[in-house]
């Protein structure tokens, strides 16, 4: 993987290596037009192939489009979830999708076993080895780091490095403030329509 290029894409609040791979998947989804990254087969084999996740031989056609969208959308669902504590569906969704690809592994020196992290010349090979990233993530409970922005406005998936972990927002100063900014006049029209 390209982590340079992957936290390029990014911009900000990047997960660690190779959890960043995941985290750039969740924001190739669109909020804003012209933004999408996975438009159709050439689009989502250009970002693989930029990001270094598959190798130069890798087909995409529409099926395997389908299955990185799917994919997205489950790892979408399942980050919104470190915010919001409602994973069961998506569970249930990534559950069937794990025992379709299964994670391909390496030894190290020591014995170790670690997901293979080679780029797959096959979109099931990438999706095998996101799900590996997904299952290391959780385990070394860097999982529910990585989160959806509460804006309705971005919904960016940042990697939440605060030491309590109550990170809401990808950038603070923008999507944060609007937030905040919205609150309080609404409080301010509720308190004057009152009249107190």
């Amino acid at each position: 993987m390209d982590v340079a290029e992957l936290a390029r894409q990014i911009e900000y609040k990047v997960a660690p290596e190779p959890l960043i791979a995941v985290q750039g998947l969740a924001n190739t989804f669109a909020f804003e037009p012209g933004e999408e990254r996975l438009s159709d087969p050439a689009s989502a084999r250009r970002w693989l192939l930029e990001s270094d996740l598959a190798a130069p031989e890798v087909d995409v056609g529409e099926r395997e489009l389908a299955q990185l969208v799917e994919l997205r959308e489950i790892v979408r669902d399942l980050i919104d979830a470190n915010l919001d504590g409602d994973a069961e569906e998506a569970g249930r969704r990534l559950g069937k999708l794990a025992t379709e690809h299964p994670v391909e592994l390496v030894a190290g020196d020591g014995g170790g076993l670690a997901v293979d992290l080679t780029p797959p010349a096959t979109v099931d090979g990438v999706i095998s080895q996101m799900l590996g990233i997904v299952f290391a993530a959780q385990l070394e409970s860097e999982w529910p780091r990585l989160k959806i922005c509460a804006s309705d406005e971005c919904r960016w998936a940042f990697y939440d490095s605060s030491r309590n972990r109550s990170g809401t927002w990808c950038k603070m100063e923008t999507c944060g403030n609007t937030i905040k900014n919205r609150a309080y006049r609404r409080r301010k029209t509720t308190t004057a329509a009152r009249g107190t």
